[in-house]
């Protein structure tokens, strides 16, 4: 395996993890948000980034389900 490869599949992995790490932290809730309300409502104006991150911490406020905080 040459050195070039090497640091090529190291960089694709980082990727990865990077990607997995920000799912887990809910970081990709808005990319999700968007996706959904493309297939599922194109019709209407979806809200924007600030306003759906205002919705999802105030939801997440009025019902915190199994969170311990």
């Amino acid at each position: 395996m040459t050195a070039a490869s090497l640091l090529s599949r190291l960089a694709g992995s980082a990727r990865s993890a990077w990607q997995i790490a920000r799912g887990i932290v809910g970081e990709t809730a808005y990319e999700q948000y968007l996706e959904h309300h493309r297939a599922h409502h194109p019709d209407t104006p979806a809200l924007g980034e600030r306003e759906f991150w205002r919705a999802h911490i105030d939801r997440g406020d009025r019902d915190p389900g199994s969170r311990c905080c």
